[in-house]
């Protein structure tokens, strides 16, 4: 996977026009009127600044093409809005779909010139409001005035999320492949859930209308209660009668999908043969560091947050004396837990993790309760702010119930089926709970715009005090490392030092740098020695050594040393020492090798340790990028050992090649 990566970005950087061509053209076809509905932009520019954030394409040129064909796009849905201005009503979609047009007039006619900028934020109206502007008969200058605004704002804010992903990608990579792919998990999640939350709002109106037509035409053939009560919904009367025909729909899929994930769990195939590949596949992009950050990420939905969560709102729905509202919500999260109980007892499905091995966990009900909590919050602050907060609300909703189950997932408390049937039969009982509420209180509640943002400090506030109290620095399910092997000095110059692995292993068994150096000594007597040589410890991850990162004028010895995984174990030891420019260093990393050296009275730790020469590589865009320059980094360094290092040079060795060199602390 990570060669295929790597082959992949070599590609895209051969053919940096084509790229930049495609910037152009998302950028002109997502601003134009019917077809914007269908091109996602938006990515496309993401993607853009994720490429310009490895080095593949030049930052400059993507921002000017993208504003280019953003300016472009707009003026054409103009010309058309002013072109036929008489006649754009008798075109599809806008024949079929009046209310298209109707939402960008009463958009234009509330924010006037101003939503011509805003708009282009605003996925539904992005490429509407340009042809409402023109049919209107907006003057051409000011028009362009505002468009160029507006182009100016959105590229930015559409690339340089990219360039940041793409640099922390360049910068995760340079560690190991492992973290590239879970900080794409993360970001994917967190993008996804946007796009898929945008997705939904745009098309909630036109599903609910054909949703209504249908049901409509069912009630009338069916005369009997189901009928009246499918009437009722329908009532013209009735203020939220689409909100309670999606929550019917939403209710409907959800059952749907608990009951197909049961039966596959019942029978065994074929969804629970994907639970063995997901979970085999988190664990082999396990590192420390993604322990640390996913361990934190899952108090999003712990017991404490989830109280947290809870008292806020319930003491919010009192201040509205909101009585009713809070019995369905807690009745909901009592029963639905209840029921999940009852249903783990049935199945006694064990997790994959082997030290909770009293647990039940179809469906989860640690999932579950996360979705019931944050979904009807999500469902109670939506109605009480405008659209634009209420798809921020949603997608930060989706996001913080995938990300608490992608952390159970990749911890092992759970299989992906438990997370989906933990889902999905809590999604049902929000979906329920929301639809009773509605019924009951079928008047559009007061506005509540700040909620959102005290929702926000409660959560905050939650986890910052666990972390403080409990900070997540280990890997909480990993078994504490055995002890080392011992072998005598004679095996391991002999037989172990050629069996050792010969290179440094990232992900799946495949060779980065050799691993030339195997040193017998304490980790403070290292370090001593690298000291009196003139080795200086490597620049600790921090804001100001990252911040160098994009230094115009930085020595190479100023940067950040990246540890590095060795079959997931971090370097326990990182050294550098300048090279003959300052646009060079040598970096010196040593890892744990699992054997320790008898000597008679005691054992002395055997480390395994890698020589990378590394070359400062400036971008066309604001960063600094160390590249490893192999042909230099081909150091022997049994020729160099003694003078280098000060170590005691015991032998010389090759491990299939690789030239190794056997050091030993000299005797005090």
């Amino acid at each position: 996977m990570e060669h295929a990566y790597i082959h992949l970005l070599h590609l895209l950087a051969g053919h940096p026009a084509w790229m930049l061509t495609v910037v152009f053209l998302a950028a002109f076809l997502e601003a134009i009127a019917v077809i914007g509905t269908f091109i996602p932009g938006s990515t496309a520019m993401f993607l853009a600044g994720a490429l310009a954030g490895t080095g593949s394409l030049s930052l400059g040129w993507v921002f000017l093409w993208a504003i280019a064909g953003a300016i472009a796009g707009d003026g054409m849905s103009f010309w058309i809005g002013s072109r036929y201005k008489d006649r754009i009503v008798q075109f599809w979609p806008f024949r079929t779909h009046p209310q298209i047009l109707d939402a960008g007039h009463r958009f234009f006619q509330k924010h006037g010139a101003k939503g011509v900028v805003f708009a282009r934020f605003v996925g539904p109206l992005r490429a509407i409001v340009p042809v409402v502007a023109g049919m209107l008969g907006m003057t051409p200058l000011r028009f362009y005035g505002m468009n160029v605004l507006s182009a100016l704002l959105w590229a930015p804010a559409h690339i340089l999320p990219g360039v940041v992903f793409g640099a922390s990608v360049l910068l995760a990579g340079a560690v190991s492949f492992r973290l590239v792919v879970i900080i794409a998990l993360l970001v994917g999640i967190v993008w996804l859930s946007f796009r898929a939350m945008e997705f939904l709002v745009s098309h909630a109106s036109a599903w609910s209308s054909a949703a209504g037509r249908y049901l409509g035409s069912w009630a009338c053939r069916h005369p009997g209660p189901f009928g009246r009560f499918a009437r009722r919904l329908l009532d013209p009367e009735q203020p939220d009668a689409s909100s309670i025909v999606l929550t019917s729909l939403v209710v409907l899929a959800a059952g749907a999908l608990f009951f197909g994930v049961l039966e596959d769990v019942v029978s065994g195939d074929p969804l629970v043969s994907v639970d063995l590949s997901v979970y085999h596949f988190l664990q082999s992009v396990r590192t420390p560091w993604s322990d640390t950050v996913l361990a934190a990420a899952a108090t999003l939905g712990s017991v404490f947050t989830l109280t947290a969560v809870v008292v806020t709102v319930v003491v919010w729905m009192l201040l509205e004396r909101r009585w009713r509202a809070i019995g369905y919500w807690l009745a909901a999260v009592v029963f639905s837990q209840l029921l999940i109980f009852a249903l783990q007892f049935a199945m006694h499905r064990a997790p994959p993790n082997e030290l909770l091995s009293d647990a039940y966990v179809f469906p989860s009900n640690h999932v579950a309760a996360t979705v019931i909590v944050y979904g009807f919050l999500a469902f109670l602050l939506v109605r009480r702010v405008g659209m634009l907060e209420g798809l921020l609300v949603a997608t930060a909703s989706t996001v913080v119930v995938i990300v608490v189950a992608l952390a159970g997932l990749y911890f092992g408390r759970y299989w992906v089926s438990d997370a989906i049937g933990g889902a999905a039969l809590a999604y049902m009982w929000v979906a329920i709970v929301s639809l009773t509420a509605i019924l009951r209180y079928p008047t559009v509640p007061p506005s509540r715009g700040f909620m959102p943002v005290v929702v926000l400090v409660v959560m905050l506030a939650s986890v910052g005090v666990q972390l403080s109290i409990n900070p997540p620095t280990a890997a909480p399910d990993h078994m504490p490392r055995p002890q080392p092997v011992l072998v005598t000095q004679a095996q391991w110059t002999v037989s172990l030092s050629k069996r050792l692995p010969c290179y440094r292993s990232d992900m799946g068994g495949d060779h980065k740098e050799p691993l030339t150096l195997q040193w017998v000594s304490n980790l403070d007597s290292i370090k001593g020695q690298l000291r009196a040589q003139g080795w200086i410890e490597g620049t600790d991850l921090s804001a100001r050594s990252l911040l160098s990162l994009a230094s115009p004028n930085v020595a190479a010895t100023s940067l950040p040393v990246l540890p590095k995984l060795n079959n997931g174990v971090p370097s326990s030891l990182v050294f550098m020492r300048p090279g003959d420019t300052r646009d060079e260093r040598d970096v010196l990393r040593f890892w744990p090798s699992g054997y320790a050296v008898e000597n008679g009275v005691s054992a002395t730790p055997l480390w395994v340790g890698s020589f990378a020469h590394e070359r400062l590589s400036r971008a066309s865009w604001p960063i600094n990028i160390l590249r490893v320059d192999k042909e230099e980094s081909s150091f022997e360094a049994h020729t160099k050992a003694n003078a280098d290092l000060g170590a005691a040079l015991v032998a010389r060795v090759s491990c299939h090649g690789v030239p190794v060199s056997l050091l030993a602390s000299p005797v005090e």
